[in-house]
C-alpha cells in the first residue's frame, strides 16, 4: 500500500509539473498567438489559441478560490496563543506534504473553574476558509475550548501558514484525512467523541472528511459554507453563462451537496442571515439534504461570512449540542430535527 502511494504520488508531481509547464507555456506563447493567428489565420491557430485561454482560465480557478498570502504576512507568521496548554506539531500527508497544527489542549482548569476531566473531553478538529492561517483562528478557537470544554486541532491546510505544497481540492482531502488519522493515535483523545467544524470552505473539507469515515467520526458542525463551487460559481458570475458549464470544466468542485447526503452523524449547521459571500439559503439547503437523525440549524440573523462567530448567543448554541451529542452517547435517543434562530 504505501509503495502504491508512493508511485502516485510521483506521478501525480509529474502530471502536475507538466501541467504547470503547459500553463506557462499558454500565458507566455498566447499573445504571440492571437498576433499570428491575425495576419495568417488559420483553424490550427485558432485551436492553439482556444486551448491556451482554457488552460489560463483553468489555473485561474485556483487563483479566484485559495487566498494563503492574505493578509500578506500569512505565509511568514503564524500567531500562537500564549497562557494556555499548546502544541506545535508538524505531519504528513499520504503524498509527503508536511503539514503544520497547533494543538490546543483543554485541562478542565477554564475561567470558570469547571472541574471536568479532559480525559472526557471531546476533541473537535478545525477547519478553517480559504484565507490566511490557523493563527488567525485562535481567539475563536480558544473561546471554543472555554465554552465547549474540548481538545482543539487546526490545521493548515498545504499551502498556507507553515504547511508546504500548493492547495488543491483533492490536496486539502488528504490534509484533513492525516490529520484524522494523527488524532486517533493520541492518548488524550477519546476516540469516540472527535468532531468536525469548518468554516466556509473549511465546512467543504468537514463534510467530505465525515461522509469518508462515518465510523471514526461523532458529529459534524458547519459554518457559513456552501453547496458546491459550480453554485458558487452560478452565484457569484450570474451574468455569465457558467450555470451551463459541464462538472468537468471546475478544477476545484467541493460537491458538499452531494457528499453530505452521506453523514448520518449528528450534525450542526451555523448559519449567519447577513453573509453577504455566501448566500445562507445554501446553508438551510445543506441542512435539508442532511439524512442525520439528529441535526440542528442555527441561524443569527445578525452573522457575517466571518463574523458569526461573535453573535450573541453563538457558543450557547455550540454548547447545548454538544450536550446533547455527549447525553446521546451515554443514552442513545431517536434524535430530531430543529432551527433555532438566535
Amino acid at each position: 500500500m504505501e509503495k502504491s502511494w508512493r508511485l502516485w504520488g510521483l506521478l501525480e508531481r509529474c502530471l502536475l509539473e507538466f501541467a504547470s509547464w503547459m500553463w506557462g507555456a499558454c500565458r507566455v506563447s498566447l499573445l504571440a498567438l492571437i498576433l499570428t493567428f491575425h495576419l495568417y489565420g488559420g483553424f490550427l491557430l485558432l485551436a492553439l489559441i482556444l486551448a491556451s485561454v482554457a488552460c489560463i482560465l483553468y489555473k485561474f480557478q485556483d487563483v479566484l478560490l485559495y487566498f494563503p498570502d492574505q493578509p500578506a504576512s500569512s505565509r511568514l507568521y503564524v500567531p500562537v496563543p500564549t497562557g494556555v496548554p499548546h502544541e506545535i506539531i508538524y505531519i504528513r500527508a499520504k503524498d509527503g506534504a508536511r503539514l503544520n497544527l497547533i494543538f490546543l489542549r483543554y485541562t478542565g482548569n477554564d475561567a470558570g473553574g469547571d472541574p471536568s476531566s479532559p480525559a472526557a473531553s471531546p476533541t473537535i478538529l478545525y477547519f478553517h476558509g480559504n484565507a490566511g492561517n490557523i493563527g488567525h483562528r485562535i481567539p475563536n478557537a480558544l473561546l471554543m475550548l472555554v465554552n465547549l470544554k474540548a481538545h482543539l486541532f487546526l490545521l493548515d491546510y498545504r499551502g498556507y501558514g507553515k504547511s508546504e505544497g500548493e492547495p488543491s481540492e483533492e490536496g486539502l482531502y488528504l490534509d484533513a484525512e492525516a490529520v484524522l488519522d494523527f488524532v486517533m493515535t493520541r492518548p488524550e483523545v477519546d476516540k469516540t467523541k472527535v468532531v468536525l467544524f469548518g468554516r466556509s470552505l473549511g465546512g467543504a473539507v468537514a463534510v467530505r472528511l465525515a461522509s469518508a469515515n462515518p465510523h471514526r467520526v461523532a458529529a459534524l458542525m458547519v459554518e457559513n459554507t456552501f453547496l458546491s463551487i459550480p453554485h458558487m460559481s452560478a452565484t457569484l458570475f450570474s451574468f455569465l453563462p457558467v450555470r451551463f458549464l459541464p462538472l468537468w470544466c471546475y478544477k476545484n468542485k467541493f460537491l458538499s451537496y452531494r457528499q453530505v447526503a452521506q453523514c448520518r452523524m449528528p450534525s450542526l449547521f451555523i448559519s449567519g442571515l447577513s453573509d453577504q459571500l455566501i448566500p445562507p439559503v445554501m446553508m438551510k439547503q445543506l441542512y435539508e439534504l442532511s439524512p442525520a437523525r439528529t441535526k440542528r440549524l442555527a441561524v443569527f440573523p445578525e452573522g457575517t461570512h466571518n463574523d458569526t462567530w461573535q453573535c450573541q448567543g453563538y457558543f450557547a448554541a455550540l454548547e447545548q449540542f454538544m450536550k446533547e451529542l455527549l447525553k446521546s452517547r451515554e443514552r442513545p435517543s431517536q434524535g430530531s430535527a430543529s432551527v433555532t434562530i438566535i
